[in-house]
């Protein structure tokens, strides 16, 4: 059994994940903002733990991550105010990082398909800013002394869950062959799952589509 810390524990994917994580008998804290979101996630299975992380400083959020074996970062902003992605998305994650660093948790990072440094979004672009604090959070773990894996999904659904196509390297910003598509939330909460249960999977980016093989294949082919 983990002690596993699901950060935006209220997130559609993170609502997804969390019976997975309990019926495979882990003990899940889901870290909410909001106190009214308390009920739907212990319905799916976690305890719910009220913590603004994109108000609280380093010690805050070290005292947040500490006795966790798992943290998952699943939050975001929401986009539409460029100040607060930056809190959120860049600042308390990378604050994140640091407290995993310092306990030692694994770090499952929900990041997407096209984060990288050199992402081409047009500054005027209202995705931009998302675009530079994943990119930037994500170099970040890459150089970072965590035991990480961030997972890269393309554009997410609300199909039911199904298989995948994987992609990934070791420390690479960019995928191998794969190209984006799309894949459900379900799958992706299904990955979380999994990757769970391999703990030897570690500092490797996971790009990933919705496709025909199941995620447990796929995750084992990956060591």
């Amino acid at each position: 059994m983990a002690k596993i810390l699901i950060i935006g524990g209220h997130g559609k994917i993170a609502l997804l994940a969390e019976p997975m994580l309990r019926a495979a008998g882990h003990e899940v804290t889901a870290a909410i903002r909001n106190p009214d979101h308390s009920t739907d996630v212990e319905q799916a299975g976690a305890t719910a733990e009220v913590a603004d992380v994109e108000n609280m400083d380093q010690r805050g959020l070290d005292d947040l991550v500490d006795g966790y074996d798992v943290v998952v970062w699943s939050a975001g902003a929401g986009g539409g105010d460029p100040a607060r992605t930056r809190r959120v998305d860049e600042a308390a994650a990378s604050r994140v990082l640091v407290a995993v660093e310092r306990t030692g948790a694994r770090f499952l990072m929900v990041s997407y398909f096209g984060s990288r440094l050199d992402h081409d979004v047009d500054p005027n672009d209202s995705f931009f800013t998302y675009a530079e604090a994943k990119a930037r959070v994500d170099a970040k773990i890459r150089d970072s002394q965590a035991d990480w894996v961030i997972i890269a999904p393309s554009k997410l659904t609300l199909e039911p869950e199904g298989g995948v196509d994987l992609d990934r390297g070791a420390d690479s910003p960019h995928p191998l062959e794969l190209h984006a598509g799309s894949i459900p939330r379900a799958t992706v909460a299904r990955i979380i799952a999994e990757l769970v249960e391999r703990p030897g999977i570690t500092a490797k980016t996971i790009w990933c589509n919705g496709g025909n093989t199941a995620v447990s294949a796929a995750l084992d082919d990956l060591g």
